[in-house]
């Protein structure tokens, strides 16, 4: 744990709950730099995931922002986290994150910032995109470094996924640190990152694929079984002939042996245009 500037365990009686993703950041230093980072202002709105104890919120409670909404699940956390919300720009809400009305927040947010609960990582993210609008332009997250990957990968590499090639479309993602696992109490078995996703420029105008059942239902189909082809993913998960798969694929000059990994993003796009446009038979 060289380097790290662990917070001493004030919650050594506390029964972490790691089912739910319960490994709370200790290391000051790595919530510090994630609050700093996010460069915030005194007109930043800043929702936070699972704060746990409150060791991220401590530091971005230091900077200048205008409020911060914290979701969590686990009420027997209230002992930590209530004693900040003597600062009043800290407002809780007790509940799961995934079936949190992010609408109900009396301002949208402008920033996430958070240590995902790891286990709902990729469910969580596709839930933030489908309900928060136009106004997050910043997203800051710790996740499992294999989840960091995928998501900042895109489309057209190995690592590629239906979360990461979505994403391409809409931000520019990097994987901005990676944190040990010391860092965390319990200790976890998995090691750490943090991603940054920035909604910007003309690429924010595809906000909107998130919530398009069809690019989505295209995307899970193609990705089903990894070693397969196109092909045969889109037989076994769309009933589409084979024959019906090959001209489609042709429409945006790919070949028969082409896989979901290898496409590029332009491809992609392409394939949702066309798709839909060919009366692609996939039952929404």
């Amino acid at each position: 744990m060289k380097n790290l500037r662990l917070c001493p365990e004030s919650h050594k009686n506390f029964r972490h709950n790691t089912d739910i993703g319960q490994n709370f950041l200790r290391d000051r230093t790595a919530a510090a730099w994630m609050a700093e980072r996010a460069c915030l202002s005194e007109n930043s709105r800043v929702l936070e995931i699972g704060p746990g104890d409150g060791v991220l919120t401590k530091e971005i409670l230091k900077t200048p922002c205008a409020r911060i909404d914290a979701v969590e699940l686990d009420t027997r956390l209230s002992e930590y986290l209530e004693p900040l919300s003597a600062d009043g720009r800290l407002s809780l809400h007790w509940g799961d994150a995934l079936r949190f009305e992010y609408s109900s927040l009396s301002e949208p947010p402008d920033c996430v910032i958070a240590n995902l609960p790891y286990h709902i990582t990729t469910p969580l993210l596709w839930t933030l995109l489908e309900q928060l609008g136009k106004a997050t332009r910043y997203m800051l997250l710790m996740t499992q470094r294999e989840a960091a990957v995928r998501i900042a990968s895109g489309a057209g590499l190995r690592e590629s996924c239906p979360l990461g090639v979505t994403l391409a479309a809409m931000s520019e993602r990097s994987v901005v640190r990676h944190v040990p696992r010391g860092a965390f109490y319990p200790v976890p078995n998995v090691d750490s990152s943090v991603v940054e996703i920035i909604f910007t420029g003309e690429k924010a105008r595809m906000r909107e694929l998130a919530r398009d059942r069809a690019w989505r239902r295209i995307l899970s189909g193609s990705f089903a079984l990894r070693r397969k082809t196109l092909v045969n993913n889109w037989a076994a998960a769309f009933h589409m002939p084979k024959d019906d798969a090959v001209s489609l694929l042709g429409e945006i000059g790919l070949g028969i042996r082409a896989r979901a990994e290898e496409l590029s993003m332009e491809n992609w796009l392409a394939l949702h245009k066309s798709g839909i446009a060919a009366g692609m038979k996939i039952r929404l």
